[in-house]
């Protein structure tokens, strides 16, 4: 218990004495955690708008009017076996003559003395996976089928979204790619200068026999500080911003923004453990060698 608490006291020992240098590197950590934060977030709520717009995406399919309803349940059921294809929903004539007078107020039959309203299918898509859909392969086979006379869809507008996003998500996570590594190198740096400081120290303990470990643990443990510190930071940044954020968009949109601030701060909490022991372990190693 005692070696603990001398190799923690060390620790933090070494973080008061360097104050500035300590500030770059919680500063840079808080930096951070905050893209890897903002990041997560951002791309959970882009997923749900996407699953959203997915849901509400429809596929409407015309049947010719020579086809039988027989045919067309049959058809229908061919076209839930598409990949892609989430539900669909038959429209016969009789129904489309009902659509028609709720909408427009007037029966189709009085204005033409017919129904030439064909039989329809709506076929909606699948909200859930992971690669971007593609519409137009589902189309295309869609239109495949020889009972088929017409089929209407919104073109490529979810495509789209889906690739914007994605470039997006690239983008943001080979910058945050670049952050940690630079944060790295900063906490590496700032322990550096406090080894450098003890250097006598340090050289007096490996004289009477102290392992490598006992060495390089209060430095370890204040690069784990400045994590540690960052991503409290980061942590109490990111929820407060959200939950203003939130009660904005919610009083114009009716829309909340989803995370779990647990979540949040445990994955930022370990990301800064990580990042801290990296820093401060490349440090001590080059010097020790």
């Amino acid at each position: 218990m005692d070696k603990m608490m001398f190799l923690f006291s060390e620790g933090l020992k070494n973080l008061w004495r360097h104050k500035l240098t300590a500030f770059t590197a919680i500063f840079s950590t808080f930096l951070t955690l905050a893209v890897a934060g903002s990041l997560m977030i951002v791309g959970q709520n882009t997923n749900k708008v996407i699953e959203y717009l997915r849901g509400k995406y429809k596929i409407e399919v015309f049947f010719k009017e020579s086809v039988p309803d027989k045919q067309i349940n049959a058809v229908v059921k061919e076209f839930n076996k598409i990949n892609g294809v989430r539900s669909t929903t038959i429209i016969s004539k009789s129904d489309a003559e009902k659509i028609f007078k709720s909408q427009f107020g007037e029966n189709i039959l009085d204005i033409v003395g017919y129904n030439p309203l064909p039989a329809s299918c709506v076929v909606n898509v699948v909200k859930f996976q992971s690669d971007k859909m593609n519409i137009l392969p589902i189309v295309e086979r869609i239109k495949s089928y020889p009972e088929v006379d017409e089929v209407l869809y919104q073109g490529r507008l979810i495509y789209r979204i889906e690739t914007y996003y994605q470039k997006f998500v690239q983008i943001m996570t080979a910058l945050l790619i670049l952050i940690l590594v630079i944060s790295v190198f900063i906490i590496s740096n700032t322990v550096r200068l406090t080894i450098f400081a003890k250097k006598e120290l340090i050289q007096a303990l490996q004289l009477i026999g102290a392992t490598r470990s006992f060495v390089k643990a209060p430095f370890v443990i204040e690069g784990v500080f400045h994590g540690l510190i960052g991503a409290m930071l980061a942590s109490a940044i990111l929820i407060i911003g959200l939950e203003i954020g939130s009660d904005i968009l919610y009083s114009v949109s009716k829309i909340t923004i989803q995370y779990s601030p647990l979540v949040l701060i445990g994955i930022l909490t370990s990301l800064s453990v990580v990042i801290s022991i990296l820093g401060s372990s490349r440090a001590i190693s080059r010097f020790l060698k």
